[in-house]
């Protein structure tokens, strides 16, 4: 069975052939063409190929950000027919070391900047099976190779003398595993997201019906490659013939000036951004002509901050964007009108909209029941963008893609309460378990809670969003009782090297104990009351 539409590597390779000379990516003030980039990327392909022994690493992972590496090498890892794993450089070498581990991924690409975070990486014990390294942009890691002798390093000097550089791996099969996507967990392991070929076809085809990109456009991409949405940012790109523009880092938190100054025309990021851009007071009406496109997700998105946001572009369609990983990247959009849509919002914050056409969607109550028409209920999800399953985790799968009575196929539980209004459009409400949406990231606070009974040595630990505004989180907070050592500056700087630092909480209070309910559980209700008695008194 081969894909209803081409798989990433090909799709690149007909703009390649159609326009070789015309930008691709353009990063640090350096451009490559689409047969620049494409030789980059078979040279690595090529090493790939040299190095992967038959039938073994489907995965091969990526720890790169912002780089020619980053992106020639995720273009690499399909063009040899591999699937794709991102690695952070900055999150903690542990973590790193165990998303290689469960991926099994013995090849691993990495740019200049962080063969400090490779050298953390190889003195992890969970990195044993990591067989070779990729390093396209370094010349010499000598001691690296002499401290480990297992593994083969493969530097920018030896792939230049590599033979057929090219990115023709054959079509891949709709079941076969297109990539890893590592999320917080709640046992304080990181989640793998597996996704296939077949799913990601369907949402590129059902995205690109939307909004894809022309071969003149200028797209930006603002995401580290351990969120999907790189891959979004690149491939649909690529397909279109069109330019990808990386954000540099340090413009990252107020990048308008880098979207006025480089003409962008395709903008997708978290709507954390809109916020931050509306509070600089940047979002001037027509100050972003060129925007066609405007996308904004992983979040609440406050109805003030789509009104500023669609009068700083004038020319752009502005979609709010909603899809959990489990359902490959995103599954609804709601298109923002000026004239209608703030009337219709709920709550301040803007629709999440309907999902795409093919596929199936239910609200049920807390007992199971279906809720038909206008109403409340939790969110369920069934079609071919659903995640292959939780890797190496059938029970945490089981109890997330679960069947429902009197309907066919699996159905991807998404535990958001949403309410559907008289157009069929849902709106979110909140979550129904313990798990964030702060500043474009996915967060557990069960894995935060489980770092911080590592190093406070207690159970005595809660972790709540704190302060909520317009739906959103703006922050944690963490109460610990019993800590050892007592000292929140302590703890909290221990915490940064267990977990990514977008989840360490703003502040860690030191209480004598932690309040109970009625079931002798944490009371969290009552910690909440007490933060906001606390705001409320300034």
């Amino acid at each position: 069975m081969t894909l209803a539409a081409p798989d990433l590597a090909s799709g690149f390779r007909s703009a390649r052939d159609l326009w070789p000379d015309h930008p691709a990516l353009e990063l640090g003030g350096a451009s490559w063409s689409y047969a620049a980039l494409s030789l980059e990327a078979g040279r690595i392909a090529a090493a790939i190929r040299t190095v992967r022994p038959a039938g073994t690493d489907i995965f091969v992972a990526v720890l790169a950000s912002r780089s020619l590496t980053a992106y020639a090498g995720s273009l690499a890892v399909y063009g040899a027919g591999c699937a794709y794993v991102a690695l952070n450089p900055t999150h903690p070498p542990a973590r790193n070391a165990t998303a290689l581990e469960l991926a099994e991924a013995g090849i691993l690409l990495v740019d200049e900047g962080s063969v400090d975070a490779l050298g953390a990486l190889l003195a992890c014990p969970q990195a044993h099976l990591l067989h070779t390294v990729i390093a396209p942009e370094t010349a010499n890691l000598d001691d690296l190779a002499a401290a480990h002798p297992g593994v083969r390093f493969f530097t920018g000097p030896a792939l230049a003398l590599l033979p057929d550089p090219h990115l023709d791996a054959p079509v891949p099969a709709a079941s076969d595993l297109a990539y890893l996507v590592f999320t917080s967990g709640s046992t304080g392991r990181p989640k793998g997201i597996a996704i296939d070929h077949g799913a990601l076809a369907t949402y590129m085809r059902n995205f690109r019906d939307l909004a894809a990109p022309e071969q003149h456009d200028r797209v930006a991409t603002t995401y580290e490659l351990t969120f999907d949405i790189a891959l979004h940012d690149m491939f649909h790109t690529w397909w279109s013939g069109a330019t990808l523009c990386v954000v540099p880092k340090k413009t990252l938190m107020s990048p308008g000036r880098f979207i006025k100054k480089q003409r962008i025309t395709h903008w997708f990021s978290v709507a954390s951004v809109a916020m931050l851009l509306d509070r600089q007071k940047v979002l001037r009406p027509g100050i972003f002509p060129d925007l066609r496109v405007s996308l904004l997700c992983g979040e609440p998105l406050p109805v003030r901050s789509a009104e500023r946001w669609a009068a700083a572009a004038p020319n752009s369609v502005l979609y709010n964007v909603y899809g959990p990983t489990e359902t490959t990247m995103e599954m609804a959009f709601y298109r923002w009108d000026p004239q209608t849509s703030p009337a219709r919002q709920r709550r301040g914050v803007v629709a999440i909209g309907i999902p795409f056409d093919d596929h199936q969607h239910v609200m049920l109550d807390s007992d199971g029941n279906e809720i038909e028409g206008v109403g409340r209920g939790e969110l369920y999800l069934a079609g071919p963008q659903l995640a292959v399953g939780y890797w190496k985790d059938p029970e945490k799968t089981a109890e997330s893609f679960v069947t429902l009575p009197g309907r066919e196929g699996r159905w991807y539980r998404t535990r958001d309460l949403v309410e559907r209004d008289d157009e069929g459009v849902y709106h979110f409400v909140s979550r129904t378990d313990h798990m964030v949406k702060l500043r474009g990231h996915r967060i557990e606070l069960g894995e935060i809670e489980a770092g911080l009974r590592k190093v406070a040595d207690t159970d005595l630990v809660a972790v709540l969003p704190h302060p909520i505004e317009g739906g959103n989180a703006q922050g944690l907070v963490a109460f610990v009782s019993g800590a050892n050592p007592a000292d929140a500056t302590v703890l909290r700087d221990a915490l940064a090297h267990v977990i990514p630092a977008a989840m360490v909480p703003d502040r860690i209070l030191l209480v004598d104990a932690l309040p109970l309910n009625s079931n002798r559980k944490i009371d969290r209700g009552a910690l909440k009351k007490r933060l906001d008695t606390e705001e409320a008194a300034g």
